[in-house]
């Protein structure tokens, strides 16, 4: 299956934003990460500066519907996307660097990591972070 720009950026935007606290550190992780995804899944680069414009483009509108009603359903189209072994592994392992690298414990994050884990049939990763 091929994939666009939006269908990467989407679930690690939602990575992001889902604990309501937009930091460095993840912003700095979540620009790499699409990097590799984008040259993992044969897209054309994009620069750091459009990356993060697409972010900011998007990023009101998701914050929304991450505190809406279909919150539940924003993340499971996000996530439906990947089926393949090597796709979800390679989105799994982007959401939970971007997750763990503000190294703070959210619960909204963790239970994000969880049901990606869940709808891909990975157990939670066995990671710990200190406050």
């Amino acid at each position: 299956m091929s994939f666009t720009h939006d269908d990467i950026l989407l679930p690690l935007a939602i990575t992001v934003i889902i604990d309501d606290k937009v930091r460095k550190p993840e912003m700095s992780s979540f620009r790499l990460q699409a990097e590799g995804l984008f040259e993992l899944f044969s897209l054309p680069p994009l620069s750091d500066a459009e990356i993060v414009t697409w972010f900011e483009n998007h990023s009101t509108e998701l914050e929304e519907k991450l505190k809406g009603p279909r919150r539940n359903t924003l993340v499971l189209r996000a996530l439906s996307k990947f089926k393949e072994d090597r796709d979800v592994e390679a989105v799994y392992d982007a959401m939970v660097s971007i997750s763990v690298s503000d190294k703070e414990y959210v619960k909204s994050e963790s239970e994000l990591i969880k049901s990606a884990g869940s709808i891909w049939g990975f157990p939670r990763p066995p990671i710990k972070v200190d406050r």
